[in-house]
């Protein structure tokens, strides 16, 4: 039934539009004073039964519903990166996600399977990356232990502490730069050189 307008005022059952997405959220009564149209943002035409997951949309054009999918609130995951998405406009989900979370740790999404597996690639290259920064980071350290006390042995100043805290430093680096990064994460560090106590 589409809406007339009357000279005699009258209440009329009405169903409300968001005024955004002209979806339907809801019906009331409302009153209708004499020569007047409709309020803003409804329609007196009932919406069809909407199934879960969707919503109803009027197009005030033709004065017609149509049901559009609805996953706003959804939390789903992107299977490409694992990443999470919340869902916050109406519409079909997006291509390539699922509702089930990746949980912790490398994993890539099996699409035969519909499951998440383990991507040993990725952890693998995730611990070569993590040894060769340690790698890096040591290396840096020991140069930098190196730095003064060759100085003090180029301008013979070196005491025999210092000497043999060289040569000590100078064996570290050496066998750090040996570690094999690719074992990961099963690598047996050397042991830093004794640091010589002050009072």
């Amino acid at each position: 039934m589409t809406f007339k307008m009357s000279e005699q005022a009258q209440t009329i059952k009405v169903y409300n539009l968001r005024s955004d997405t002209n979806e339907f959220i809801g019906a009331g009564d409302a009153y209708i004073p004499p020569h007047t149209g409709l309020p803003a943002n409804c329609t007196d035409i009932a919406p069809p039964d909407i199934p879960s997951s969707y919503i109803a949309v009027f197009d005030a054009e033709t004065e017609t519903w149509s049901l559009h999918e609805d996953h706003r609130g959804e939390t789903v995951y992107d299977t490409t990166t694992g990443n999470q998405m919340y869902i916050s406009d109406p519409g079909p989900l997006p291509e390539n996600v699922t509702s089930v979370s990746p949980g912790g740790g490398y994993k890539k999404w099996d699409s035969k399977a519909q499951v998440w597996v383990n991507d040993e690639a990725a952890e693998a290259a995730a611990r070569l990356r993590e040894a060769e920064g340690t790698k890096n980071r040591l290396l840096q350290i020991a140069s930098e232990k190196i730095a003064p006390l060759q100085d003090a042995v180029d301008l013979g100043e070196a005491t025999d502490k210092e000497k043999a805290s060289l040569l000590a430093w100078r064996k570290y680096r050496v066998l750090v730069n040996r570690v094999d990064t690719s074992t990961a994460p099963k690598i047996d560090w050397p042991k830093k050189p004794e640091q010589p106590r002050t009072l």
